[in-house]
């Protein structure tokens, strides 16, 4: 083993070499995984995506992930920072937005609201509370 620079690394394998510090595999992994960045950081400090599309063939979630939900593929959830009751979009192709709400059928959708289910297939409710779309 061997370590040539950088700050507290450690080569605990038979024939395992460490290079350098933070700069230097910050720069592999640039050119290893991204030939270019798509983000960029503003004046403000926010972090801009260039023009160009994104593909996430699981699913997208903002904020918390919630821990009793099982995602579908496709999806997309916007829930609070906090807490554990966020919102499942369950269905394939489902989107869920509000607070503690479940789109379980496939391309379904809850908009806003508490408590809501879309259970059906191509199900949607746009908000409310404790409201069920089955069909």
């Amino acid at each position: 083993s061997s370590v040539s620079g950088g700050s507290q690394n450690l080569a605990s394998s038979e024939s395992l070499s460490v290079f350098g510090g933070e700069d230097i595999i910050k720069n592999e992994l640039q050119s290893t995984f991204l030939s270019v960045i798509p983000f960029t950081k503003d004046a403000g400090g926010w972090w801009v995506a260039d023009v160009a599309m994104f593909r996430f063939p699981k699913g997208v979630v903002i904020g918390v992930k919630s821990s009793t939900c099982t995602y579908g593929e496709g999806t997309l959830s916007v829930n609070s920072v906090s807490g554990v009751s966020g919102n499942c979009p369950e269905g394939d192709g489902s989107v869920t937005f509000g607070h503690s709400n479940t789109a379980s059928g496939k391309w379904s959708s809850v908009l806003g609201g508490y408590g809501n289910t879309a259970s059906g297939s191509y199900s949607s409710i746009s908000g409310g509370l404790d409201n069920t779309a089955s069909g």
